[in-house]
This record gives C-alpha cells, sequence and structure tokens, in this order.
C-alpha cells in the first residue's frame, strides 16, 4: 500500500511539473502557409510556417515580415522583392490594406501577378482577415491596363495557379532607345509577359515609357510622360496620343530621336506603318525638329545605330571599334 502511494504520488509531481512547463511556453499556428513566388517565375508555392504570434494585428506584421525576408531555398524567392517595403498597413472591417513603398512598378506583368497572389493568399488565412487592398506609394494598385485592381479575396487566385496565367501572353520586342550621345536610336529585344487585354501597340509604348535595360542606352521620353490613348486604324495609322509632358526636351537627346524612339519601335509591329503622334489631341510642339509633325511619320532606317555609342570616362574617347582615331579626334564628344 505504502508503494503504491508513493508511486501515485510520483505521478502526481511529474503530472504538475508537465503542467507548468506547458504553461511557459507560447501557443503557436501550426497549420499556417507563407506563400513564394517560384525561382523561375512560373507560379506561387506554399511553405508550412509555425506562427509565433497569436491576435490578428500580430499575426498580420509577422506574415509581412516574412514575405519581405530572403529565402534560403533556391527554388523560391521573397514575395516581397528587393527595393520595396511595407510601409504599413491598416484593418478595419476584416478588410485589410497593406501600403507598400519603393520600385513596384518595375516589375513585369507576370511577376507582378505572382507577388499579388502570394501576399493575399498569405494574409487572408488570417482569422479576422477576409479582404486585402494593396497601394503602391499611396496609390491603390493598378493593372496592366492602369485600372485599380481593388479589393482581393481568397477567390480572386484560383488555386491552379498555372490555369489563371493562360491569360497572359508572351513576346518579344523590338524598342528603341537613344544612343549615348543622344543623336541616333538604337534596338532592344525585350521579352515581356503582357495580359490579353493590352493592345501590342500600348504594350510597346508602355515599355518605352520604363526605359531601357541596356547599359549605356537612353530613354528618349520625357520623363513622366503619360499616354492618353493609342488606336491603329485599318490603314496601318497608328495614333498615340500623349499628355503634354511629351514636349519637353531631354537634355542630350535631340527630338529626332525621341519622335523616331516612338516611331520606329511601334512600326515593328507587323500591323503599323506610320505613326501619327498627338498631345492632348493636337499637333505635338516640338521647336528643334524640322518634320511636319501635322502628319503620320514613316519609319527612319537611316537614324538606327545598331551598335551603341559608350564613352570611356577618363579619356572621353568613343569605345565604338567602328570609329578611327582620326574621327574621334575631330568629333567633339560632349561632357559627361
Amino acid at each position: 500500500m505504502k508503494r503504491l502511494n508513493r508511486v501515485l504520488s510520483i505521478m502526481m509531481i511529474l503530472v504538475l511539473i508537465l503542467s507548468f512547463s506547458a504553461c511557459g511556453k507560447k501557443p503557436s499556428i501550426s497549420n499556417g502557409k507563407i506563400y513564394y513566388v517560384r525561382a523561375d517565375k512560373a507560379g506561387i508555392t506554399a511553405v508550412n510556417y509555425n506562427f509565433e504570434k497569436t491576435n490578428t494585428d500580430d499575426l498580420i506584421s509577422e506574415a509581412l515580415e516574412e514575405l519581405s525576408k530572403d529565402t534560403d531555398d533556391i527554388d523560391i524567392i521573397n514575395t516581397i522583392p528587393v527595393g520595396v517595403t511595407v510601409k504599413n498597413w491598416e484593418l478595419s472591417n476584416k478588410s485589410l490594406n497593406v501600403y507598400l513603398v519603393g520600385d513596384y512598378e518595375s516589375l513585369d506583368t507576370y511577376t507582378e501577378i505572382l507577388v499579388r497572389a502570394a501576399i493575399v493568399k498569405t494574409l487572408v488565412q488570417i482569422k479576422g482577415v477576409n479582404s486585402v487592398s494593396i497601394y503602391v506609394n499611396d496609390s491603390p494598385l493598378t493593372d496592366s491596363n492602369g485600372e485599380a485592381i481593388g479589393t482581393m479575396t481568397a477567390d480572386t487566385f484560383i488555386e491552379d495557379f498555372g490555369q489563371e496565367t493562360d491569360s497572359l501572353l508572351h513576346t518579344e520586342l523590338t524598342l528603341y532607345f537613344a544612343s549615348a550621345d543622344g543623336v541616333s536610336i538604337v534596338p532592344e529585344k525585350r521579352e515581356v509577359y503582357y495580359s490579353r487585354n493590352v493592345t501590342l501597340e500600348k504594350l510597346v509604348i508602355d515599355q518605352l515609357l520604363k526605359g531601357p535595360e541596356t547599359e549605356g542606352l537612353l530613354s528618349a521620353l520625357p520623363s513622366g510622360s503619360k499616354l492618353n490613348s493609342i488606336t491603329v486604324s485599318e490603314n496601318g495609322v497608328c495614333i498615340v496620343n500623349f499628355d503634354g509632358a511629351i514636349e519637353t526636351a531631354v537634355s542630350g537627346i535631340t527630338e529626332n530621336v525621341t519622335v523616331y524612339s516612338i516611331v520606329n519601335s511601334l512600326t515593328e509591329l507587323d500591323n503599323i506603318k506610320q505613326v501619327q503622334i498627338l498631345v492632348n489631341g493636337e499637333t505635338p510642339h516640338l521647336s528643334n525638329t524640322d518634320m511636319d509633325l501635322t502628319k503620320a511619320i514613316s519609319r527612319n532606317e537611316d537614324i538606327i545605330n545598331e551598335q551603341p555609342v559608350d564613352y570611356d570616362d577618363d579619356e572621353q574617347m568613343y569605345l565604338d571599334e567602328d570609329y578611327s582615331e582620326e574621327y574621334v579626334e575631330d568629333e567633339v564628344v560632349p561632357e559627361e
């Protein structure tokens, strides 16, 4: 009997020890997931994650922090990309507004869809969050057509994400940007993903406005320029209507280069033969060009320089092998 009582006493002590130990441990959510963008940009991947926090506000902050972290897995990348940070967030009536700041607009259409899908799918798991709206640099997130995307829910993105991207098309564009000396245009090949709802001519202008990806090339369009509208007539004339910013001179670049950056890029498309440039529906006022801008403009092959011109920072010399030393000495090279 005494031995039985001793065993019972030991068992009671063990139960008490285990109870006190459990009280000291912080409960976690073991069935959570963080969604990441796949490194090959072919979709998003859910990774099991044990949340440390317990209340809604803390869970939101923890999830956003994890979405921003670099991963150790070579098959996935952090969802909120480098150069973009979470400024703050607001939760009201189970609707979460997330405010991002940084270079979010530089994401191509395909990657941007993956990013927002991963953000939304991660956050709507949290009890108390039914929908998510994303703001970028204090403006509502827009799609490739410039339309506000608005509120997104778990149903916005289907489970088989590969099917969702079937609405995206892929193409290679030939775009023309200004050479380093500002007197010619240089072709740049660019592979892009775009929505079926976006016309190729609009895609070309959107990509020109983003600027070149090739080192040594310059954007020929004035900073801040915006496209008002773009249409193509049955006879192959593309009418491009910009806002007033397009009339601003670009330092170090001739206005002929600005015009033919637009014209030659658009006439790379099979359905466009000429381009009519307008500013708010009227003929643009470009003082340093002798072109007749009241009419549609044809492609100019003579202004194309297949090899960009670079400068040596120390000697201010042309590095292009096509230029002889004698030519370099006679040429006036603009100061950088």
